[in-house]
């Protein structure tokens, strides 16, 4: 049967939200390891991994505000015994994640200013926790969240929080972040993904995503 936008999203945001989940998931399990490997002083390099902590940390910071935003109080309105508790605890992890983000911030630019070891030692730590902090929070909204939103959440409403999410990061930045979910998630994943888009845009994004993450990656040596 074919589905209209005002069904309920279904599987859909459980596939979609697990490939953006391993995607956080990888780039902060190397985060810590990418600035240990730093040599002191090597500000080129001090440079490189900042800005890919940067990115990602604003990745990352985009998407808990749309949820806040766009997801929870649908949430909220809809199945209101089930979630509050949960929402609570979402909400509560992401007050736990975005204090790591705002610690590390200035830590970091001063980090790649200087290279300086004590700095990138400190940052590093912060680093770790942050992506054991985020690893629980993103296993239990995957655990606790996303069954509730298979079926409150309607095609429609998916749709505007996908697009929501796109805006933020347009050209370049657009294809990096598609690459980023795409590095894990396989191409059955990406197809369903992109089943609603034309088919010129299934066939040449997937191709210029990949080949923006492989540089990307490729000069942090992200890449086996």
């Amino acid at each position: 049967m074919k589905t209209t936008d005002h069904t309920p999203v279904g599987p859909l945001a459980t596939v979609e939200m697990k490939a953006l989940h391993s995607a956080f998931r990888r780039e902060y399990a190397s985060a810590a390891g990418l600035v240990r490997d730093v040599r002191p002083g090597d500000v080129e390099r001090a440079r490189t991994v900042g800005h890919h902590l940067e990115f990602v940390e604003r990745f990352l910071h985009h998407h808990h505000t749309l949820e806040d935003e766009l997801l929870w109080p649908k949430l909220l309105g809809r199945v209101p015994v089930e979630i509050a508790p949960v929402v609570e605890l979402m909400e509560t992890q992401h007050a736990v994640v975005d204090d790591c983000i705002t610690r590390s911030r200035a830590l970091r630019e001063r980090w790649r200013a200087t290279a300086d070891a004590g700095l990138g030692s400190q940052l590093a730590g912060l680093l770790d926790r942050m992506h054991a902090a985020l690893v629980e929070h993103l296993d239990a909204e995957e655990g606790r969240v996303l069954p509730l939103v298979e079926t409150a959440v309607t095609h429609a409403e998916w749709a505007e929080l996908g697009r929501a999410g796109q805006s933020a990061f347009p050209g370049r930045e657009g294809l990096l972040v598609f690459g980023m979910i795409q590095r894990d998630a396989g191409d059955e994943v990406i197809g369903t993904m992109l089943a609603a888009a034309p088919a010129p845009v299934r066939f040449v994004l997937p191709r210029l995503a990949r080949r923006t993450y492989r540089r990307h990656a490729g000069a942090l040596a992200l890449l086996g």
